[in-house]
């Protein structure tokens, strides 16, 4: 059992409540989450020990309102409604803020002061993107398969009870569908204190005007809108908030009726379980009350239960389709579903969740088939007609009275004794898009449409491994990997030709982590006892180096048989620290600081591993890197705020010293140019991204969500997304750019 640690000038011995005064700010967490442990579908189950202070943590009350359309949903949050009273009276005697969500209910406290001080609140700038949409998927999702089945809406009532309840609904004057008009009044808030908004600029304001930079998500439905709400898991996870669900003061939609057939309160573990693998850290209640964490009246397993990889796995490629809705990956060809024997009556179905952009703009869906097979398409269960005279296309027009703008649509298709043997593509104002990635298929004999809808709206019923949303704006930052997941020492990085990116000291130091474009990571390899890595390199035959600035030496590693050996070592060497590579793609140049004595070196490392000091005599020597031309070398000091170009000579040598751009503040690291020859750089303290051009002009700069970038690299398909290492969360960021990097 773990506790909030705090030192107390005032303690009410016997009070369940623990009521106590503000003596101490800094809260002590027991954070649970789950890594992977190799390739397969293994997690353990970890913990971590994370000090906040009060005054930077809020606690969000999301969508505990105080009617709902299920009676089972309300009978279970009449449960545990009470001590969530509890956790957010003590957490407000703590200093943390208190912002209440209860959606679609503002109204209702139109002249309250905590609407009117959120209402109050200015806005931020920047605001991340898309901050008032709901969210569906982030990118640790998009691989993974979703643990439940929740598109028949969650609703677990007996026909008998739900009946009776609406009528009930009916006779207190309420929508029995939509009942709620305020946020339950068990749950209370404090006039002088308290935020009141269901906005996520309003939320994220709030969080930005009060330095907020950890959040606990408490309330319903942790399936649906505590992970998808403008304010919820995903928007503050991708968007850099120190995030984390509270485990047991939550509730999911899942009918036990549905796929894996479980248990309800089974369901919402499953559900919790794909939280900490994928999108942030839990805790419990009781380490802020004391005591035992909540358990429900008739929850039969401990909620330490997690499942195993047997249990939690869902919608195999072996599983059967008639059976339930199996998940399927669509690239090229599908030719697992071909493979499938189809009897002369049954049908194909495959479905989507889609992303959709403003009504105004002019959408279709192109279907490439052989000539013979009868393609049907829906839109949120509205029949879309091919308008197509080609025997083998299918052109569906969506019309924009169907369409949410920037909200999410189902899209379900109907092969008669047939499949989909290609990409269907999704055309926005002319611009094309690949709905490749995963769809969820099955195969039926019944000809009626009753899957081409859900009774929920898609962003409620859709799983988020079947999510398509078009890429984000250039220039947006994303977090890539959970909080956390490396150490303070977090370098690197670097990008191999399968978009894998390397990055050190993942979960120890002397290590070296690799991580998916979606955020799934692992341990690559353990470096030999004593080398801790900094900056990593890969050359023109595909070898990794790494500098080792414990041992004075480069390492070289075999990303194929994972072996690894010294490359290069001079003992007169500080500590080297970033490395670039020549144009020669064999050549290397390190950079070696020596922090004590405030100066630097540059070192040349040759093909075969022979190292010549190249340049002494200048600062803090840290980012380094090479023009696309293969004629300058970039290296920055960073105590000194200073960037030199050196012209490299036929020998590899450096001459012509000049100073290409002084900063007045903060310090700097990695560097890295693209294949315009715009150099990019992290600032150290300005959680920054700056873009120079080749005149050493400022002409970009973004925010890398993190106080401490160390160092950068390009990777992606197009070259065009930039990983940045951030030390003070400690973890991957990632950022759309607009050019190609030179690597």
């Amino acid at each position: 059992m773990s506790h909030w640690l705090f030192s107390f000038s005032v303690l009410m011995i016997g009070s369940s409540l623990m009521n106590v005064a503000l003596a101490e700010e800094f809260l002590q967490l027991n954070l649970q989450f789950q890594t992977q442990q190799t390739q397969a579908d293994d997690y353990l189950l970890e913990h971590r020990q994370e000090r906040w202070k009060a005054t930077e943590t809020a606690i969000i009350v999301c969508d505990v309102w105080d009617y709902h359309h299920c009676y089972n949903a309300v009978k279970r949050l009449e449960q545990f409604a009470p001590r969530l009273n509890q956790v957010v009276k003590v957490a407000r005697q703590l200093g943390c803020t208190i912002i209440h969500s209860p959606s679609d209910c503002m109204d209702a406290y139109a002249a309250h002061p905590a609407r009117v001080r959120a209402m109050s609140v200015p806005v931020a700038s920047p605001l991340p993107h898309a901050i008032n949409d709901w969210c569906s998927q982030i990118p640790s999702e998009e691989m993974v398969i979703y643990p439940i089945d929740q598109s028949d809406g969650g609703e677990d009532d007996n026909p008998e009870d739900h009946a009776k309840w609406a009528s009930k609904l009916e006779m207190l004057g309420r929508n029995p569908k939509m009942p709620w008009k305020k946020q339950l009044a068990t749950i209370e808030m404090e006039p002088s204190l308290d935020y009141i908004s269901d906005r996520g600029e309003e939320v994220w304001s709030i969080l930005e005007a009060k330095g907020i930079r950890n959040v606990i998500l408490t309330g319903v439905h942790v399936n649906m809108c505590v992970l998808g709400r403008p304010f919820g898991l995903r928007q503050l996870a991708r968007n850099g908030k120190n995030v984390v669900l509270m485990r047991d003061m939550t509730d999911s939609m899942y009918n036990p009726q549905r796929w894996p057939y479980v248990s309800h309160h089974e369901g919402t573990r499953r559900i919790i379980s794909h939280i900490e693998r994928h999108v942030c850290s839990t805790v419990t209640s009781d380490q802020l009350l004391g005591g035992d964490s909540f358990r429900w009246t008739d929850e039969k397993t401990t909620d330490g239960h997690h499942p195993s990889s047997s249990e939690s796995s869902n919608f195999k490629r072996g599983d059967d389709p008639r059976e339930n809705w199996v998940r399927l990956r669509i690239q090229d060809t599908v030719p697992t579903v071909n493979e499938l024997q189809l009897a002369s009556d049954e049908l194909s179905w495959f479905r989507r969740v889609v992303k959709l952009s403003d009504a105004q703009s002019k959408h279709h869906v192109y279907l490439k088939k052989s000539n013979d097979l009868k393609v049907d398409l829906w839109l949120d269960g509205v029949a879309l007609k091919n308008s197509s005279a080609t025997l083998g296309l299918a052109t569906f027009e969506i019309p924009s009275n169907v369409i949410e703008s920037n909200d999410y649509h189902l899209l379900a298709v109907r092969c008669d004794r047939g499949v989909l043997n290609e990409v269907p593509q999704l055309s926005i104002n002319g611009e094309s898009h690949n709905l490749d990635g995963q769809w969820e298929y099955r195969v039926t004999a019944a000809r009626d449409a009753s899957f081409a809808r859900i009774p929920l709206p898609a962003k409620f019923g859709g799983a988020a491994d079947v999510v398509y949303e078009s890429s984000v704006a250039d220039w947006t930052p994303r977090v890539v990997t959970r909080s956390f997941e490396f150490t303070s020492g977090i370098e690197g990085p670097a990008c191999d030709s399968d978009g894998i990116i390397y990055a050190v000291n993942y979960c120890d130091e002397g290590t070296i982590g690799m991580v998916s474009p979606s955020g799934k990571s692992r341990v690559f390899i353990n470096l030999p006892e004593g080398s801790v890595g900094n900056g990593i390199r890969f050359n023109k035959t595909g070898q990794m180096f790494v500098a080792d600035y414990k041992k004075h030496q480069i390492l070289r590693v075999s990303p194929k048989t994972r072996e690894v050996s010294v490359y290069a070592m001079d003992n007169t060497m500080s500590q080297p620290n970033d490395l670039a590579v020549a144009s020669d793609g064999m050549t290397l140049y390190a950079s070696d600081p020596n922090w004590k004595e405030g100066d630097g070196r540059i070192w040349k490392i040759s093909p075969k591993g022979e190292c010549v000091c190249l340049v002494e005599g200048l600062g803090t020597t840290n980012g380094i890197e090479i023009s696309p031309d293969g004629g300058t070398l970039y290296v920055n000091e960073t105590r000194q705020r200073k960037i030199w170009s050196y012209r490299i000579n036929g020998n590899g040598d450096l001459t012509d010293k000049k100073c290409f751009h002084a900063f007045s503040d903060f310090g700097l690291d990695g560097m890295r140019c693209d294949v315009d020859g715009n150099l990019y750089v992290t600032r150290h303290g300005k959680g920054t991204v700056v873009k120079l051009n080749p005149q050493g002009v400022t002409v970009k700069e973004v925010s890398v969500l993190g106080r401490y970038p160390t160092n950068l690299c390009f990777g992606g398909p197009d070259r065009r997304t930039l990983y940045v290492t951030e030390a003070e969360y400690q973890r991957l960021v990632a950022v759309r750019v607009d050019r190609p990097g030179r690597e």
